[in-house]
């Protein structure tokens, strides 16, 4: 039985590794056709003959790349960290707390998942033109005040695995729900609230399409929006090291962040929970 499991977990490890090497092959390819020169990605080899860091020092020289870096932290941290203390808010009534048509406005609130973006687009910059908050931060603050769907979704089934008992001896010890949802609710879903808050970070880090309607205003645009000015700057003349180096300029800092909260995105999937 030891030598087939052997054999088994062989098999199964030559296959995920062959699908890695698939998957990472491009991401590969590109970060190394970054320090290319402009010619020689025409040659045989996935390493560089010659080492050219010429793409990067473009982008410097071209675009104020610290500058979105810090657009795309204004619209990512502090939006996303009101926005997950609203998610868990409502993630907690959802799950411990009863009230008159709860799972009914549950239901309703997951139907939000099903509406794209690009169908609440116009009603939102014909809203925003109407408060004059076209080409600031605002559009791009004001939507994730209001917390996550998708967040608020997990972090219910989070809760729903929460002892009871653990609310009701904060109840009989006089906590009122703001105080149980302060001391004691933050606390336990901490890691899955950090896990699903760095996933909202990726995604609003890589938005692309909300700054390119809503911000006009070169000194308020994002970083993914700068570097693809860029690339398609670039891209006229098929300058690909230029273009990769601006894609993985875009790439480091969320790869930087994902590997170190992987642990945590990992078990907020699995529902790790409290045990009575």
């Amino acid at each position: 039985m030891k030598a087939k499991k052997r054999v088994y977990d062989t098999i199964i490890f030559i296959f995920l590794a062959v699908g890695a090497v698939i998957m990472l092959y491009p991401f590969i390819w590109m970060i190394f056709t970054s320090f290319k020169p402009k010619m020689h990605i025409y040659l045989v080899g996935l390493l560089p003959k010659t080492w050219d860091f010429s793409s990067y020092l473009q982008i410097w020289d071209e675009i104020p790349l610290v500058r979105g870096f810090l657009n795309t932290l204004l619209y990512a941290v502090p939006p996303i960290i009101v926005g997950s203390l609203v998610s868990v808010a409502a993630a907690f009534a959802f799950a411990k707390i009863r009230f008159v048509g709860k799972n009914v406005m549950f239901m309703v609130l997951l139907s939000a998942i099903m509406i794209p973006f690009p169908s609440i687009m116009i009603p939102q910059f014909v809203l925003f033109s109407e408060f004059r908050m076209l080409n600031t931060p605002w559009p791009l603050i004001l939507p994730k005040l209001t917390g996550n769907v998708l967040m608020i979704f997990f972090l219910r089934q989070f809760m729903s695995n929460v002892p009871d008992s653990m609310i009701e001896a904060a109840k009989i010890d006089g906590c009122n729900y703001f105080q149980i949802y302060w001391k004691i609710i933050l606390r336990v879903v901490g890691p899955a609230l950090a896990a699903h808050g760095v996933l909202w970070f990726i995604a609003t880090w890589n938005d692309y399409l909300a700054p390119t309607i809503f911000i006009k205003n070169e000194i308020w645009q994002p970083v993914t929006v700068m570097v693809a000015k860029f690339n398609e700057q670039y891209a006229i003349n098929t300058h690909v090291p230029r273009i990769m180096a601006g894609s993985v300029m875009l790439l480091v800092p969320v790869f930087i962040i994902y590997g170190v909260f992987q642990k945590w995105i990992i078990e907020s999937v699995m529902f790790s929970s409290v045990k009575e």
